[in-house]
């Protein structure tokens, strides 16, 4: 199976430019805005067991963190950083053709890494990356039980130092079926295939969700890789458990052509996040969500462009708080 993702990039700089001068002024405005928009045109009612909060907007702030075992001489040697991100979604209107339904979303991600000494200049170094991600499902029954199930997620990473390539894009895919389980048809499982295509390289493993609400309606669970959540319904507005996930980017450096004598072609943050959550209904279909634990087994690799690794530096673990405000479809 082939997918054809034409991207058009004219434009791509300058709105960003735009908004982020102006994302102060108009911050206190946006999540009414959004709010207002979801209520209108997307009625409560469930099309993916995967997405239920359908548009938000988060912050994430993480306590600093260092890079470890480094050299002396390294301009990263000492200087601790904190990251900090920032997302908006927003959903697409569903498309059902004949029994096959169409759900997808469109999400954005700053992520911004502030370091203690910003003065020191490394080329690599790594400090604010922008993701464009959208998030396509497709479902076709074809029994009570059974359904073909497809999600792609292409993605665009990029600092914006210089122009959009193929290379800053990320396509992400699972392809497989799923089955409910239960007089109630409260457990769905679906597996399948996943690859992922970055930088002339493609990975493929198994792919696995998992959706399991009970029949009392308190505990809810829901795993698709590479996220878990787990719920449990205190009252019919408030909601607690657990919450984990597989935090990763990667983004092109090849403009940069050379580090410790060597040719660099990609890098890879990755992060374990892991926590508490507590989820409060506000209104309609608006939730506030509190999150807070560590990221844990944190790295920052570079890649030559045969996919080996230049450098690996671990970091120390972060701790970080979250908050979201989102609109959610579907059951509590």
């Amino acid at each position: 199976m082939k997918t054809l993702i034409s991207i058009r990039n004219f434009g791509i700089r300058t709105v960003l430019q735009i908004t982020f001068y102006c994302k102060y002024k108009v911050i206190a405005k946006w999540p009414y805005f959004c709010i207002l928009i979801l209520a209108l045109f997307f009625p409560n009612k469930s099309y993916s067991q995967i997405i239920q909060d359908v548009g938000g907007i988060a912050a994430t702030v993480h306590s600093k963190a260092n890079f470890k075992d480094l050299p002396p001489e390294s301009s990263r040697s000492g200087n601790k950083f904190q990251l900090n991100t920032y997302d908006v979604w927003l959903p697409i209107p569903p498309v059902k053709i004949g029994r096959t339904s169409i759900f997808s979303n469109l999400n954005y991600r700053l992520m911004d890494f502030n370091y203690d000494n910003e003065t020191i200049d490394d080329p690599n170094r790594i400090e604010r990356i922008h993701e464009i991600k959208s998030v396509i499902i497709i479902r076709h029954p074809i029994s009570r039980k059974w359904s073909i199930l497809g999600i792609a997620m292409p993605t665009l990473a990029t600092d914006f130092k210089k122009s959009l390539s193929f290379d800053d894009l990320i396509l992400d895919g699972i392809l497989g079926v799923s089955k409910k389980f239960g007089t109630a048809s409260n457990l769905e499982i679906g597996f399948g295939v996943h690859a992922l295509h970055s930088f002339g390289e493609t990975l493929i493993t198994p792919g696995i969700s998992i959706d399991y609400r009970s029949t009392n309606n308190k505990w809810l669970a829901q795993f698709y890789w590479p996220r878990l959540n787990v719920l449990y319904n205190v009252s019919p507005n408030t909601q607690v458990g657990l919450a984990g996930s597989i935090d990763w980017t990667r983004f092109n450096l090849k403009n940069y052509r050379r580090y410790s004598g060597k040719e660099v072609d990609y890098a890879q943050f990755s992060t374990i996040h892991g926590g508490l959550q507590v989820h409060q209904h506000l209104m309609g279909g608006v939730w506030l969500q509190v999150q807070g634990g560590m990221g844990l087994l944190n790295r920052y690799e570079l890649f030559d462009s045969t996919q080996k690794t230049v450098n690996d530096f671990a970091i120390s673990n972060m701790a970080y708080g979250k908050a979201a405000l989102s609109y959610r479809i579907g059951r509590r």
